[in-house]
């Protein structure tokens, strides 16, 4: 159980990430018929991670780039250490991609645990300012919300994952920390591939 739980908050956490941009998506030219986004290009390059995952330290490496004639932003997560309810390393691979026509963001995850998630590895994002926000739907009366926080003064992201059941929100059973192995300048020269 511990094993589907961690992998729902790493979704949830990512589909919180593709969330948040759906509100403010645009905010670039978008003439050239590609995927633009001001927050989502901060999360472009290669990040170390820190994470509590229900009370268990782990540490993981998260890739991001624009993907597919820039149509789609790609994450890909892999923990360092081997998960105990896995007994492999987390492996996570998202695709945020952004529906013009019904102005919202879809995300497409994929994860070593196949589609055994209540959500199919599918949801939708909202953005509201630096705060990306995924929702998932988990059983009849739950949800797991996930907010992915750009922190500009540090050049880092925060995500964190909360369970809501029967309207009520609990605790972060997922706290994340994202530090960029690159300065932003670098970072900043791959944007536009």
């Amino acid at each position: 159980m511990h094993h589907k739980k961690f992998l729902l908050i790493i979704t949830i956490a990512f589909c919180t990430l593709a969330t948040t941009v759906s509100f403010a998506q645009n905010a670039e030219d978008t003439t050239d018929g590609r995927f633009h986004d001001d927050l989502l290009n901060h999360l472009v390059g290669k990040w170390n991670v820190t994470s509590m995952a229900h009370g268990s330290p782990f540490t993981s490496v998260l890739d991001a780039a624009w993907v597919l004639s820039h149509q789609f932003l790609r994450i890909h997560l892999r923990s360092h250490e081997i998960i105990p309810w896995f007994h492999v390393q987390m492996e996570y691979e998202e695709f945020i991609g952004y529906n013009h026509s019904n102005k919202r963001y879809i995300i497409h995850g994929m994860s070593i645990e196949g589609d055994e998630e209540p959500f199919e590895g599918f949801c939708y994002g909202y953005r509201t300012g630096n705060e990306f926000k995924t929702v998932a739907k988990f059983g009849t009366d739950s949800l797991i919300v996930q907010r992915f926080t750009w922190e500009p003064a540090s050049d880092s992201w925060t995500i964190k994952s909360t369970w809501v059941i029967a309207g009520k929100e609990g605790e972060a059973f997922l706290d994340m920390k994202l530090v960029a192995v690159k300065p932003i300048s670098n970072r900043k020269k791959s944007l536009n591939k």
